[in-house]
């Protein structure tokens, strides 16, 4: 809803409709407790939106649109807010999740069903088949440990670091939290487009694959996606912020929309509302929760707080991703049609990739000197198993290219006038491995944000960072997000808790901190969650 609430009073103030914010809000409002969500959009979902941003008809996730690990989480897997039996939300699950397109148009599939899977790397490597079927097994025996620890406040590193170093397997999984997941590929695989393959995994959490700290990728992904599949939300990544949405007002909250917080109101030296841009205040008397980037609230957002020591400085030293995200959205008149054929065409996510390891590897070192690429685009198709995207018989195009924030020549600035032509030099190198993408496939104008345009849609997308920040290395997961010490969603300010991508287990589609966040602060309010939830 919009309009005014001058002067009224809610025990929780939600401050960002993200789909994080969203969950938060809707376990406290389930509680009892009177909550209000403001969003600075014209609807809520933050990141995890869907839009007609070009056409009629056509509708396109704005940045989140692998619904993946959220399937592990209780609040999917029991349905703990009724989203499916109250408020609709539907999910298709894609046989084959993933088609890697090499550039003599051989394609390696990875299905869910684990023994197609082998079949297909059989046809690059017998041997690294076999190793996909022993690092599936031995990761799937670990899955439910960090699954477990996904949706709950986790413990500190140390702890963490203390359970591992009990048992053998896990003394396996503290070293390769140490290692980059390029080390972790290298020591199972041997063949270099299985590598490449794999390696791509491994970056979807916007990382380098040589980064050190990100070989626990894989442990995680492989596993998860053979066993829960990636969904798709029928409808679109909107879906489920709605149903959130939906479940907020059902149980008596408020949701507002175009009400950017501008800080927050800090009294007697406890957070007791919010301050939105026009000057209203809206007050909170239990708390307030944020699903803004950290570094957009400490300490610009809370003058007045009494801030530990050296706690903007941990705050400001968080690093972001390696690499940002650009995306295009096109209206098609027909699903490409890839030139591997086969399977290729069915796969919903389809990404292309180089000849060799080393320009492979030598694109991402490219990210972190500002060089722009077109080189290995993602091209997702969710209208193959979602009709309702699009007209009857047309189809959606999400094509997807990680690319840096500042350009060596230029800086942000720089994507403003160059975003248009490396969106058209993307499109370049699908076609080269399609048969029908050419104009006359195309319907209307492409529409594109780059790193610099997701920023200024959502600047809590800070550096056009979707993920807050750099996630899945050891100094900023876990117990050490955002910062060691304040992992739990407490911040240093009496009732300000911290949700969102910020927060562990940190950005992409899981309502993990949005659970996680609402035990903590039901906790501190002497509500039990468990008996919310049954």
């Amino acid at each position: 809803m919009k309009g005014g609430i001058m002067g009224k009073k809610f025990d929780i103030v939600v401050a960002g409709g993200g789909h994080n914010g969203l969950a938060t809000a809707a376990y406290l409002a389930k509680a009892g407790l009177n909550v209000c969500v403001v969003e600075k959009q014209d609807i809520v979902g933050g990141g995890c939106v869907t839009r007609e941003y070009s056409e009629p008809g056509f509708k396109h996730d704005h940045c989140g649109t692998w619904h993946g690990f959220i399937q592990a989480n209780p609040l999917i897997q029991n349905d703990e807010l009724g989203l499916f039996s109250k408020y609709g939300l539907k999910y298709v699950f894609p046989e084959i999740f993933t088609s890697v397109i090499f550039p003599d148009d051989r394609c390696m599939n990875f299905y869910r069903d684990i023994d197609k899977t082998c079949e297909s790397i059989a046809q690059f490597s017998a041997k690294d088949a076999e190793a996909y079927r022993k690092f599936y097994e031995w990761s799937l025996g670990m899955l439910d440990m960090f699954t477990a620890g996904m949706f709950v406040p986790p413990p500190s590193y140390g702890a963490f670091a203390s359970l591992l170093d009990q048992s053998e397997e896990g003394r396996e999984l503290l070293r390769a939290s140490m290692l980059s997941g390029l080390d972790i590929v290298n020591e199972w695989f041997e063949n270099e487009y299985v590598r490449m393959a794999m390696c791509r995994f491994v970056s979807e959490g916007n990382q380098a694959p040589q980064t050190k700290g990100t070989g626990l990728v894989l442990f995680l992904f492989v596993p998860m996606s053979h066993k829960y599949g990636g969904g798709t939300a029928i409808g679109g990544s909107s879906e489920l912020s709605n149903a959130l949405a939906q479940c907020v007002e059902d149980h008596g909250g408020t949701i507002r929309v175009e009400c950017p917080v501008e800080r927050f109101k800090i009294t007697g030296g406890e957070v007791s509302g919010v301050i939105l841009e026009d000057g209203e205040e809206i007050l909170a008397s239990k708390g307030v929760v944020s699903s803004l980037n950290v570094k957009q609230m400490f300490p610009d957002m809370v003058e007045g707080a009494d801030l530990p020591e050296g706690f903007v400085k941990k705050i400001r030293r968080i690093h972001e991703s390696d690499f940002c995200a650009m995306r295009v959205h096109y209206c098609l008149h027909e699903a490409p049609k890839y030139i591997s054929g086969g399977d290729a065409d069915k796969a919903i996510w389809v990404e292309l990739a180089p000849d060799n390891m080393e320009e492979f590897l030598r694109g991402y070192e490219d990210f972190r000197y500002g060089i722009p690429s077109s080189k290995f685009p993602i091209a997702i198709t969710n209208t193959l198993y979602d009709k309702t995207r699009a007209p009857e018989g047309k189809h959606t195009l999400y094509l997807y290219h990680f690319e840096p924030y500042d350009l060596k020549d230029g800086g942000a600035a720089k994507w403003d006038e160059i975003g248009e032509k490396v969106a058209e030099d993307v499109m370049a190198e699908l076609r080269k491995h399609t048969t029908n993408m050419g104009d006359e496939n195309i319907i209307g104008k492409p529409d594109i944000a780059t790193p610099l345009d997701i920023e200024r849609y959502n600047p809590a997308m800070y550096r056009g960072d979707v993920l807050h920040s750099a996630l899945m290395i050891a100094h900023q997961s876990g117990g050490n997000r955002p910062i060691a010490g304040y992992s739990g969603y407490k911040m240093p300010i009496k009732n300000l808790y911290l949700t969102g991508a910020s927060a562990a287990p940190g950005g992409g589609i899981s309502c993990g901190s949005g659970r996680a966040a609402s035990m903590v602060i039901m906790e501190d309010l002497g509500i039990d969650f468990e008996k919310i939830i049954s």
